[in-house]
């Protein structure tokens, strides 16, 4: 029998210890939805700051999901460090986030919130979306091939060609 894409659940023990351990007291004080919502929210942050490294973008679309599913959360988008607060301070991570030129992810996650919040998904669907993406499970052949070495070398004269280019006009 198929396993349809409804009847996974994400496996939390995948988290980092701290996200584990911030979701085991929010899943016990208000349910699991809420607390896979709120690492939901984090990781989308991190991976589309890490891309776009544009903190209005990037909050225009943590908002939505807080105003949608009423989480009790802020955050501070700083240029690498971002902090997440939730429950009125009672529980805050802080992630380091270094710029990423070659993420592929932005995209994607931008995507999987929009269905997250249309409805058309649900939380444990798109966790489990994000982590399958970022293994490379939703990337084309020929991108895993020129995002891993040593197809990767292929990239960096072409890249560094293009930034001379734009940055000294040829």
């Amino acid at each position: 029998r198929a396993v349809t894409l409804s009847e996974r659940k994400f496996d939390v023990d995948t988290l980092p210890a701290d996200m584990r351990r911030v979701y085991g007291h929010l899943a016990e004080k208000f349910g699991e939805e809420y607390a896979l919502l709120f690492i939901f929210t984090m990781r989308t942050a991190v991976e589309l700051h890490r891309a776009w490294n544009m903190t209005l973008l990037t909050s225009n679309i943590l908002q939505q999901i807080k105003d949608k599913f009423g989480l009790r959360m802020t955050w501070n988008l700083g240029v690498v460090r971002l902090k997440f607060r939730v429950e009125d301070g009672g529980y805050e991570l802080h992630r380091k986030v270094p710029y990423d030129y070659d993420s592929e992810y932005q995209d994607i996650y931008y995507r999987i919130a929009l269905a997250l919040i249309a409805g058309k998904i649900t939380v444990h669907e798109a966790l489990i979306y994000q982590t399958e993406s970022k293994h490379g499970v939703h990337t084309a052949v020929g991108g895993r091939i020129l995002r891993n070495f040593p197809g990767r070398l292929v990239l960096y004269p072409l890249q560094a060609s293009m930034c001379a280019i734009i940055f000294f006009s040829g």
